[in-house]
């Protein structure tokens, strides 16, 4: 009875083997570009504030004071990292492996490494700020430079039913991803004083996407295709042990509801605040991209005996 089960088992891993030989040897590789554009709590109008008055409360002290300047005040907008990311615009790079799933080829196992750097085409922001001494406040010039940026990678599957076709296949496909995000902010108010604030988190999420792939010949084809990217629904947090501050090298995203201290919301020279309240964030971002299709023959085509 055993040697009879060994020999069936033998019998079916062949089969497979053989069969699996035949469907998987196609592999396929895509190499993309495009837009992407920050949606939910990514996107931010401005993540600097432009304002004549600057308000000052130190709720240990009790001091509520309101200071009117005859000039711009150029501070980072209070929202920056704690309701939006002050995401803009940003480009899209991205490559590809597929293997079919199937002799149709139309599902597929799929791999993604990707970078989206928001904020790309912004420019640095300038104006004046007050700088805070003990015996008056002066006014110095200043320009602050942000970007914000994610390096993900995914699995996932892809379903194209037209695929046999091999001349039009419209798809429809998704990824678990593990995105790396990344943020700098830097203000400089002259050749020997610059400081920065660098962002970094870990997160996971998904995303959906569709397309449309035009086979060109045998070996290339064309893409035209669109995702969504729901980057942190697992692994939200709010570091409230640590504050914003500049000169932080390892600063948390803080999708996550709570309060931190901070210090880059104000003029030089001020106390660092407490409990900034941060609100609950969503990481969503829409991509649009073009790419090109490499289509292998890796050993030709398996011929039946």
């Amino acid at each position: 009875m055993k040697t009879r089960f060994l020999f069936l088992l033998a019998v079916i891993i062949i089969a497979f083997s053989s069969q699996t030989y035949a469907q998987f040897d196609k592999f396929s590789f895509q190499i993309g570009a495009g837009i992407v554009n920050p949606d939910k709590g990514m996107r931010g109008s401005n993540y600097i504030n432009y304002s004549n008055t600057y308000r000052y409360v130190n709720q240990v002290f009790g001091i509520d004071s309101t200071f009117v300047f005859p000039w711009q005040v150029a501070l980072v907008d209070s929202s920056l990292m704690n309701r939006n990311y002050g995401a803009k615009t940003g480009f899209f790079i991205q490559g590809m492996g597929k293997i079919n799933l199937d002799k149709y080829e139309t599902v597929r196992l799929i791999g993604t490494i990707g970078y989206s750097a928001f904020n790309a085409f912004e420019g640095s922001k300038s104006g004046f700020v007050p700088e805070f001494t003990q015996s008056y406040i002066q006014q110095k010039s200043i320009s602050y430079d942000y970007s914000l940026s994610n390096f993900g990678l995914g699995l996932g599957v892809e379903v194209a039913p037209l695929s046999f076709t091999k001349v039009v296949s419209p798809f429809v496909n998704g990824t678990f991803n593990f995105n790396f995000l990344n943020a700098k902010l830097t203000r400089t108010t002259g050749p020997s004083d610059s400081m920065s604030i660098n962002f970094s988190d870990f997160r996971m999420g998904i995303s959906l996407g569709v397309g449309i792939e035009f086979k060109v010949n045998p070996q290339w084809g064309l893409v035209v295709g669109a995702k969504y990217d729901f980057a942190n629904l697992l692994l939200k947090n709010t570091d409230r042990a640590s504050g914003v501050y500049w000169g932080r090298t390892n600063a948390g995203f803080n999708d996550e509801e709570g309060n931190v201290q901070a210090n880059i919301y104000d003029p030089l020279g001020t106390p660092i605040r407490n409990n900034i309240h941060v609100s609950q964030k969503d990481m969503n971002w829409s991509t649009f991209y073009v790419a090109v299709n490499f289509y292998p023959n890796f050993g030709g085509t398996t011929k039946k005996k």
